[in-house]
């Protein structure tokens, strides 16, 4: 798997099919996205989840705002369903 961060409009072009687990940003301006997809136009990337998960804990006011991250379980707990995005 790979691990990102994108600005929106780069998520609106990504195979939703190949998306495994996705988090919108609190302004909606970018979303994590963890991905089967190799995505070169990314805002960034991770080498694995639990960098991932320590890039939300030192910037939280964007993905929690309440002083915690996202932890690494959260990505293997929440399947991605594309119809239920909004």
């Amino acid at each position: 798997m790979n691990y990102y961060i994108v600005t929106e409009e780069v998520f609106e072009t990504l195979t939703k099919s190949n998306i495994d687990f996705m988090l919108k940003s609190i302004d909606k301006s970018k979303r994590i996205v963890i991905t089967s997809d190799t995505v070169s136009n990314n805002v960034n990337s991770f080498i694995n989840g639990a960098a991932l998960s320590e890039y939300t804990l030192t910037n939280t006011s964007d993905w929690v705002g309440d002083g915690g991250g996202v932890p690494e379980s959260v990505f293997e707990d929440i399947e991605y369903i594309p119809e239920l995005d909004d």
